[in-house]
């Protein structure tokens, strides 16, 4: 096996966290949402950060021995939900956005995400030793950058109809 690096377990699940956290801004965004095929498109972008934490999952489980099994029986989003709403509240009220904030404010937000977590996975797919971990990386960014591109067109649209 590949030798990992001693905060492996540590980084996996700040990405965890981060998939989290990016799933819930795209539901609330969702329901702030009036046009229906934006708000299926947010949607459909919250389902694929939560299929992204099924990808971290498996390439911590490849990683250690005994993990799948164990974690074939944890709903990981369930499990890392109250401590990612916690981190995703502070991250919002640290960037000064509310409730009542404006929904342009919302998606500038979550366009800056998308662009740190696609820099983050190539970068993490630059250093991870083993395939399989650098090929899910990889993956991850180009999908995160696919976000990015979509967020844009979003605010872009909602900008042009104001």
């Amino acid at each position: 096996m590949t030798e990992l690096p001693d905060n492996f377990d540590k980084i996996v699940e700040q990405c965890i966290l981060m998939e989290i956290q990016a799933m819930n801004l795209y539901m609330k965004l969702a329901s702030r949402v009036k046009d229906e095929e934006t708000r299926s498109v947010l949607r459909d972008i919250a389902e694929m950060e939560e299929s992204h934490v099924g990808r971290l999952v498996e390439i911590f489980s490849g990683a250690r021995e005994g993990v799948e099994k164990s974690f074939s029986h944890v709903n990981i989003v369930k499990a890392f939900q109250p401590e990612a709403l916690r981190m995703h509240n502070a991250r919002l009220a640290g960037a000064g956005i509310t409730d009542t904030s404006p929904l342009d404010d919302y998606l500038t937000f979550a366009i800056v995400g998308e662009s740190h977590a696609r820099a983050h996975y190539e970068r993490l797919s630059e250093e991870t030793p083993g395939a399989p971990a650098k090929e899910i990386f990889r993956t991850l960014s180009r999908e995160e950058a696919n976000h990015e591109e979509t967020l844009v067109k979003i605010r872009q649209s909602f900008r042009e109809k104001s």
